[in-house]
């Protein structure tokens, strides 16, 4: 029996603290913590802050997502920058290591090694270091041509040989995984994840369902479900973009979760820019909805059903406007206020 204890002690002693902190708050099985009085873990520093809010905290990871081709590379380059350069344009984000892990690596699973090498120099533009200058503290990496099987791998023995990485940047989570909606795939990537040092953030991207914005697969709903910050960057207009918390999924665990930051393409830098003087497309007031309301009930008094062409009639009469822009009125009910239910046949909504 005291064999037994003796070779279960010696095993306890082997296991590694996973939480790098000290001894006296992790004892015994150091993958596990039990807290107390007396062993209140060290504060968690932030690591990003976004608009001055804090999205990202030491050992915690941050996800980005979007529609596929809306830009979330731009957001990755941005804040890789902010480590090169803490005084750049980095598209609202600034982020702050220690100075024991002071570097980022960048993990491209997406991308050609010419896209990837644009991607680096418009990080390096960004951060105003320019040829023949170099930085070491952001390592770069493009894995595409790495198997799915190996990723892990390959990314862990990265960390292992430089241990002074604090931020890991995974430029398209979703393929560290052969089917997104694997539960198996998904909990293995999720625990490699929890495993890693606390001292180390991860930034993820992934891409939303093309009908909605929750992220795609069950890999999209743990990462959810899991992550410090979630937010959603969405196209306002053809060179704008925002980066929000504010849609069904957006959440900040550790700060305040409304969050909205623009950003607009500059053909002069050939890149994203903050757009800080940016006044957003006003939607459609309130009022305006009330007024295509009651315009609805006048064009449906004693009716359930009437056809395009009375629709289009009744407003050319009553808004006293042509036959384009009654169109164009219809357009904005269209969804609204009234719906096309068969072939020429309309009701309210």
């Amino acid at each position: 029996m005291a064999k037994i204890q003796k070779n279960s002690e010696k095993a306890t002693e082997k296991v590694t603290n996973l939480f790098d902190i000290p001894e006296n708050i992790l004892v015994g099985d150091k993958r596990v913590f039990y807290p107390n009085w007396n062993n209140r873990p060290p504060k968690a520093n932030p690591i990003i802050l976004l608009d001055n809010k804090r999205v990202l905290t030491q050992g915690n990871y941050m996800l980005v997502t979007s529609k596929a081709g809306t830009g979330k590379s731009s957001i990755c380059e941005a804040i890789a920058s902010n480590v090169l350069n803490p005084d750049c344009d980095s598209l609202g984000f600034k982020v702050s290591l220690s100075n024991n892990r002071n570097k980022c690596l960048y993990i491209d699973t997406e991308r050609t090694p010419q896209d990837s090498w644009l991607s680096w120099e418009r990080m390096m533009t960004r951060a105003k270091i320019f040829c023949p200058d170099e930085d070491n503290r952001v390592i770069f990496q493009n894995i595409k041509s790495v198997a799915f099987g190996e990723r892990l791998k390959y990314t862990e023995e990265i960390l292992k040989k430089n241990t002074d990485i604090g931020l890991v940047i995974i430029d398209g989570g979703g393929d560290f995984v052969m089917d997104i909606n694997s539960v198996q795939e998904t909990s293995k990537f999720t625990d490699w994840i929890n495993s890693f040092n606390p001292l180390i953030s991860i930034v993820m991207t992934l891409h939303t369902n093309p009908k909605d914005d929750k992220p795609r697969g069950h890999i999209g709903s743990e990462m959810l479900r899991r992550t410090e910050c979630a937010m959603l960057l969405r196209k306002i207009e053809e060179n704008t973009r925002l980066i929000t918390t504010n849609y069904e999924f957006g959440k900040v665990r550790n700060d305040n979760d409304d969050i909205s930051f623009y950003y607009q393409w500059s053909e002069n830098h050939k890149m994203f820019i903050s757009a800080n003087n940016y006044t957003p497309p006003k939607p459609i007031t309130i009022e305006k909805a009330d007024e295509l309301k009651k315009l609805t009930d006048e064009m449906f008094m004693n009716k359930t059903q009437v056809s395009y062409g009375y629709i289009l009639s009744f407003i050319q009469e009553k808004r006293g406007v042509g036959i384009p822009r009654a169109k164009q009125i219809i357009g904005e009910m269209n969804g609204k206020q009234i719906k096309n239910v068969a072939v020429n046949v309309w009701e309210k909504n």
